[in-house]
């Protein structure tokens, strides 16, 4: 049995407590100290610290000496960010994902949170802004999520940028940036913004998106998923709006789905030929996905009957 506390994930007001965000920024320190240790992996490490931040329950005083003190837990605990048991026994209603330096708290399944998006596919993009965000000086990371890849970003670049259609992503997302050192901390800005609307166009070093591609009938009600009726109108905006913020020395890194129809229509294809015919050139991988399309499965709906292939890829676009 546990304390009370708000039904649902609401970051902000972890947001608007300072003690709170104090606690944040000691669980950032303890993280850091480790290297960045992925609290999913078995490692060695400080066992504490390690199933705190994996949103285990650890004994009281464990909490305080990773969190700051008692009451650094009690406010993590008033604002929603963590709960405590009648035992004594405290758990953050979070887990912390780390590794390459990047670091993101990704909300308990089963708050409310579904609005806020981490699952394999995140780290396939972290590895592919480790292998293409060589550095410079600005990135954007649209559609960010829990901030896992803008975080990582700021080891490489000036300024970043981290955007999302979804406050409530923003907001968690701005507790992740929180998790960093001062220095990274200020690098790294968060906006709310539908794709690119409101960025300036040219001026980015890098572009990365996780975009939703599931189609709307199949998304239900999960914006961070749904890509449009056919799961592709949505990737087509992030690609080419993504294709515009370039800089003279940019690229696009931009994971989504591969469609191919029976009468012969490919949608990336014919988009990213668009771009070659302005000049882009661009590459494409397919990704090593672990998961089953959602228009693979036996009980799709009947309207995806004239789709013949799906491949889940990442795409790189480059100026010319």
């Amino acid at each position: 049995m546990t304390d009370s506390f708000s039904v649902g994930w609401d970051p902000r007001a972890i947001l608007d407590d300072a003690t709170a965000m104090g606690a944040m920024r000691c669980l950032g320190e303890g993280i850091r100290a480790h290297g960045f240790l992925n609290v999913n992996a078995t490692v060695e490490g400080p066992v504490g610290l390690i199933d705190l931040a994996a949103g285990k329950p650890v004994e009281g005083d464990v909490a305080a000496q990773w969190l700051g003190g008692p009451d650094a837990v009690d406010a993590l605990v008033a604002t929603g960010g963590a709960e405590r048991t009648h035992e004594g026994m405290v758990t953050l209603r979070f887990e912390v994902l780390s590794g390459a330096g990047g670091v993101a708290v990704l909300p308990r399944p089963g708050l409310l949170a579904d609005e806020v998006y981490s699952s394999s596919d995140s780290w396939v993009l972290l590895e592919m802004a480790w292998r293409f965000g060589l550095g410079g000086d600005r990135a954007v990371d649209l559609g960010t999520g829990t901030g896992l890849v803008a975080t990582f970003l700021t080891s490489r670049y000036q300024r970043v940028q981290a955007t999302d259609i979804l406050p409530v992503a923003v907001d968690t997302a701005a507790l992740s940036r929180e998790l960093l050192d001062d220095d990274r901390r200020e690098r790294l800005a968060l906006s709310v913004n539908d794709v690119a609307a409101g960025l300036t166009t040219g001026t980015f070093d890098l572009v990365v998106a996780n975009t939703p591609w599931v189609p709307s009938p199949m998304a239900g009600r999960q914006t961070y998923a749904d890509g449009g009726p056919t799961g592709f109108e949505l990737p087509l905006r992030f690609l080419i709006e993504g294709a515009k913020l370039l800089s003279e020395r940019g690229r696009l890194v931009l994971l989504c789905a591969d469609l191919r129809y029976t009468d012969g229509r490919a949608p990336l294809w014919e988009a990213l030929d668009r771009l070659a015919r302005h000049g882009f050139t661009y590459e494409v991988e397919t990704t090593p996905r672990t998961k089953t399309m959602s228009f693979e499965a036996q009980d799709a709906p009947n309207y995806m009957d004239d789709l013949e292939a799906a491949a889940h890829v990442a795409v790189m676009v480059y100026r010319p």
